[in-house]
């Protein structure tokens, strides 16, 4: 019975409803989807490897998700980084 159920469960990355797996929007919400965890667009470029993270997070926007810019404190001079957030319910 264990077998017949594994066979019929598909691989479930996190955000494939919505976009091809492995593509970087899908990168970006098997990462942070609802989970609370905050991210700038330098971690998108170092850890995650995504090109163009203003670009990624427009289509992100574009496709209903809750893209949201968090407080954050400046470091030093200048304007602060900003830190995002996906939340987990989308934009109807």
């Amino acid at each position: 019975m264990l077998k017949a159920k594994a066979k019929n469960k598909k691989n479930k990355a996190v955000g494939t409803k919505f976009f091809n797996e492995g593509t970087q929007n899908q990168t970006i919400l098997q990462h942070f989807w609802g989970n609370g965890k905050t991210f700038t667009a330098s971690t998108l470029k170092d850890t995650l490897n995504i090109a163009s993270p203003g670009a990624r997070l427009t289509e992100l926007r574009d496709a209903g998700f809750d893209v949201r810019m968090v407080e954050s404190e400046a470091e030093g001079v200048g304007r602060p980084t900003a830190t995002y957030k996906i939340m987990q319910r989308r934009v109807a």
